[in-house]
């Protein structure tokens, strides 16, 4: 541990980008693994050798500082070498999720005017700027580049990536954050985590979600091996149960939701380092999950490097706090006119130091509204308001108590409902819409035109085509009127709960026929927990969300031993149509 912590804290003052923090693990364990995807690895002498390659392509080709470039990739080691070779030429990435729907895709491209965009070979992407094949080189010595290579000097201060996130206003907005908070995250979350040379430590996030960042770097820092979950959708329950077993993980980062289908699973080996995020974690998880292992629970908007605080070691000893603010970070708790609240009394979180972003990219409006002058700091610095509700505990760890408006944190993921609103009400025949959080579940209350009601599937539909997986309803509520305050306002805390599915309803349709409708509707019904169903039932229909659909494809590869995808599931969710796919799958 000792031979660890000096290699990161000596590397720190001189790795204030990231290129030069991996430059130098690279050089002090050129023979190690740095990241492993199924039966292929590469040590981190081969890794910063691909890497260098493609930099100097992305050189020659004009990527420099203050240049983005999209990375349309899923998890594997493509995007790691991509990612690595972007930085070195000095440029920013933007991750690009090639899931996402094409709509989403043309507006990232579009508002970020990226320079070029990265993809695997034979991948089409319509309408992209530059396109170049990230083929893997394998073998050689390219050195390093440095800034004489460079088409411009790269510093601390120029953008590192930038991260979509659900926009207020109907329209993602990109945060750009900077160098100079990658390297203290890292040497935070070494010493926080435990993080040693022999660590394996698994990439769940999706590239898209800042938590990458939080688990690409600190393991790297540590000398460790970054293992990647296989792309694109992974999912929560026996298969990642298993993959963590046979890869011999030891450390891994999950949302609190995760965690129930991993205890049907039967669990997470004992004495695994798990840290919770993206939401907030309940005491009764807590209990069950620190009981064996070391379990942290950390906290952080995109607008900053990922984590602003991290918790100590958990106990399950009531509501987990999410910690004190984490190396190079500072925390502030204030009343609606900027005063420091006492200890115990409820605030609104603000942070600062140099893992604060820069801001929207391309929006000064919106970045002043949430990036304001820090008044506890020297002339110029800036704090970034949260929205977050929390209070102080005697021991000084911070508390996690709610929100000052509507964000939500469903599963892990910001969502800003004004963007799912704004979807709902662009579909014909929807008059109104909200949209709310439920058991974890994303819920959207509508209302139809002239009284008329909505039908979920064909509501749904067109929203997939243009919102990801994550921003889509799990449940839709058809109401003739939304209750509303004296004020005139939509009153939230008077929209009814979702029905939950009956036990003992009996489904009508067609019944199941050939041998694989037969095993799937045993399935929906099994995960619905309902009497029977109908091959042309739509889940979504009847009762299922995108968690209970997760649950399904999981059990589907256990029981059918078929690979499916999700996003497969979520685009023919009745037993009917679910039945081709997966027999056209086997022929």
């Amino acid at each position: 541990m000792t031979g660890t912590i000096a290699l990161v804290e000596h590397a720190i003052p001189a790795a204030r980008t990231t290129p030069a923090l991996f430059e130098a693990i690279a050089a002090a364990v050129p023979d190690r693994p740095a990241v492993a995807m199924g039966g292929t690895s590469l040590t981190y002498a081969e890794l910063n050798a691909e890497a260098n390659l493609l930099a100097r392509r992305l050189v020659a080709h004009g990527v420099g500082p203050e240049r983005l470039v999209a990375l349309a990739m899923p998890r594997s080691i493509e995007f790691v070498v991509a990612m690595l070779a972007v930085h070195k030429a000095g440029g920013a990435y933007v991750p690009v999720d090639p899931n996402y729907p094409e709509e989403r895709k043309r507006h990232m491209l579009d508002d970020t005017s990226a320079h070029c965009l990265l993809c695997l070979p034979g991948q089409d992407v319509a309408g992209a700027p530059v396109v170049m094949a990230v083929v893997r080189e394998a073998g050689g010595s390219e050195p390093n580049l440095d800034d004489r290579d460079r088409i411009r000097p790269l510093r601390p201060e120029h953008p590192a990536y930038v991260i979509y996130t659900s926009g207020s206003t109907g329209t993602p907005k990109g945060v750009v954050v900077t160098h100079q908070g990658i390297p203290n995250l890292a040497a935070d979350y070494v010493r926080r985590q435990r993080l040693l040379p022999d660590s394996r430590l698994l990439a769940f996030a999706s590239p898209s979600f800042d938590a990458a960042v939080a688990e690409f770097w600190p393991m790297w820092a540590a000398g460790g091996c970054l293992v990647l979950a296989p792309a694109p959708d992974l999912v929560p329950g026996e298969p990642l149960a298993r993959l963590v077993r046979e890869q011999e993980i030891t450390h891994v980062t999950l949302p609190p939701s995760a965690l129930a289908p991993l205890a049907e699973a039967g669990g997470l080996p004992a004495g695994l380092t798990l840290l919770v995020a993206g939401e907030a974690c309940p005491a009764p998880v807590a209990k069950r999950w620190s009981a064996d292992r070391v379990m942290i629970n950390a906290y952080g908007p995109t607008e900053a490097t990922v984590a602003v605080t991290a918790s100590e070691p958990l106990t399950g000893d009531g509501t987990p706090p999410i910690g004190r603010a984490i190396t190079g970070v500072h925390t502030y708790v204030l009343d609606d006119r900027l005063r420091a609240v006492p200890d115990g009394d409820v605030g609104e979180l603000y942070t600062t130091g140099p893992g604060l972003a820069r801001g929207y990219l391309r929006r000064p409006a919106a970045t002043a509204q949430r990036f304001l002058p820090d008044p506890f700091g020297v002339p110029g610095s800036r704090m970034y308001r949260t929205g977050d509700r929390v209070r102080v505990r005697p021991d000084g760890q911070l508390v996690f108590v709610g929100r000052v408006d509507d964000q939500l944190k469903v599963r892990g993921h910001r969502i800003e409902p004004g963007e799912v609103e704004s979807a709902l009400l662009a579909v014909a025949g929807v008059a109104q819409a909200v949209v709310t959080e439920h058991d974890n579940r994303l819920v959207a209350y509508v209302v139809g035109t002239a009284g008329a009601r909505v039908s979920t599937e064909n509501l749904l539909l067109p929203l997939r085509k243009r919102l990801p997986a994550y921003l889509v309803p799990d449940v839709v509520v058809d109401l003739p009127s939304l209750p509303t305050s004296p004020n005139g306002k939509v009153d939230r805390a008077a929209l009814p709960a979702p029905d939950g599915v009956a036990t003992e309803r009996v489904l009508t349709g067609r019944a199941p026929s050939t041998p694989t409708e037969i095993r799937l509707a045993e399935l929906f019904a099994e995960v619905l927990g309902v009497g029977s169903v109908g091959v042309e039932d739509s889940f979504f229909e009847i009762g299922g969300h995108s968690l209970l659909a997760t649950r399904l494809v999981s059990r589907i590869r256990e029981h059918l031993r078929i690979r499916l995808r999700v996003q497969a599931f979520f685009d023919a969710p009745t037993v009917a149509q679910l039945a081709k796919v997966l027999d056209g799958a086997q022929t």
